[in-house]
């Protein structure tokens, strides 16, 4: 398609997303952001806003790229967040 004088791809690449783990507290959210943002992970938060009107109701998932899903298990694995019900205690090698 052109428009404008340029030409416009109709076609958008696809880029698969895989969950890693999920959480309840706001907190944790705000932590994974900050590693995830600084080793230029690419991720989103699944349900962030709708958890936030229907507090421990929606659990927030960590979706990352697919192509860095084991580097992002990696920097996370020895990060020990007790408030995730899922994912982080599979990550790490706890023997608790």
């Amino acid at each position: 398609m052109r428009e404008g004088g340029m030409e416009h791809s109709q076609e958008s690449e696809f880029i698969a997303y895989e969950e890693v783990l999920t959480t309840f507290n706001p907190s944790d959210k705000a932590i994974l952001k900050s590693i995830l943002d600084a080793e230029g992970i690419a991720y989103f938060l699944q349900g962030e806003h709708a958890a936030t009107y229907v507090y421990h109701a929606i659990p927030v998932r960590l979706m990352v790229r697919k192509d860095q899903v084991d580097l992002a298990k990696e920097i996370l694995k020895d990060f020990n967040i007790k408030s995730t019900f899922s994912g982080l205690s599979h990550l790490a090698d706890n023997n608790e």
